[in-house]
């Protein structure tokens, strides 16, 4: 029978270990990685905006099927506050159309004038072969003003997908916690300062989607959760030889004195 060596330590062997290390990458990278597949939904992001200004608003669509393409992306504009002005960026593949409906009442344009009609919704479109595949997300850019002074701009979203399906991002959180199809939105600060009614060096406007905190954005949790799996997998691999140094004094210890 075989005996430890006097002051041997009985230890798990290395191939163990790593599987040890394994599941505590998979532990600490699972609820970053929730992370960001929890935030793959339509956004609307204007960093270079100021309220009351003009903007260019940049609508950011993931495709979340596994067979089908984003083949169309409705987006709905406000009727509180109309914007008289609404112009779309061409995007190669895909058609845009706007939309214009009568207002139930006359609204003031800032400049002594009446708003009548003003644009209720932008169409894209995708021609022959242009669809956003599974796994990609394409952006459809608009440039919108005037903008409200302060408060949030809500941009409902309806994606048509190729096999027919349509996802409604256009829910508004309650309680301030993320909604489960939330509707793309710009989180506008405090009044613009005189003179920078055309997107100046006013306030910045943070932009995001409903319920989710103003500093967070897509690509920072993608980051973050790519540094995250880098630092674990660098602390494995420093880990491996040491492991299989102690894995070979084991064996050696467990050998039958001759």
């Amino acid at each position: 029978m075989r005996t430890s060596a006097p002051g041997s330590v009985s230890r798990t062997p290395w191939h163990r270990r790593a599987g040890g290390a394994a599941v505590l990458l998979a532990a600490l990278a699972g609820p970053a990685l929730g992370a960001a597949t929890a935030a793959a939904h339509v956004t609307a992001a204007a960093p270079d905006a100021a309220p009351g200004g003009f903007a260019v608003v940049t609508l950011r669509v993931p495709d979340e099927s596994a067979t089908a393409g984003t083949v169309k992306l409705e987006v709905s504009l406000p009727q509180d506050h109309p914007f008289t002005e609404v112009r779309t960026e061409p995007t190669p593949g895909w058609d845009a159309a706007v939309r214009r409906t009568a207002l139930p009442q006359p609204v003031d344009d800032g400049e002594g004038g009446k708003v009548t009609d003003a644009v209720s919704t932008v169409t894209f479109t995708a021609r022959d072969g242009a669809a956003i595949g599974p796994g990609q997300f394409g952006e459809f850019r608009l440039l919108l003003g005037a903008l409200p002074k302060s408060g949030d701009v809500f941009l409902p979203a309806v994606q048509t997908y190729s096999d027919g399906t349509t996802v409604s991002w256009i829910e508004r959180s309650a309680d301030g916690t993320e909604a489960e199809h939330p509707s793309p939105v710009l989180h506008l600060g405090g009044p613009v300062a005189a003179g920078h009614n055309h997107g100046g060096a006013a306030p910045a406007i943070a932009a995001e989607s409903v319920g989710a905190p103003h500093d967070s954005s897509d690509t920072a949790t993608v980051v973050a959760t790519a540094a995250l799996i880098i630092a674990v997998l660098g602390l494995v691999t420093a880990a491996y030889p040491l492991l299989r140094v102690r894995a070979a004094r084991v064996t050696t210890s467990d050998r039958p004195e001759e």
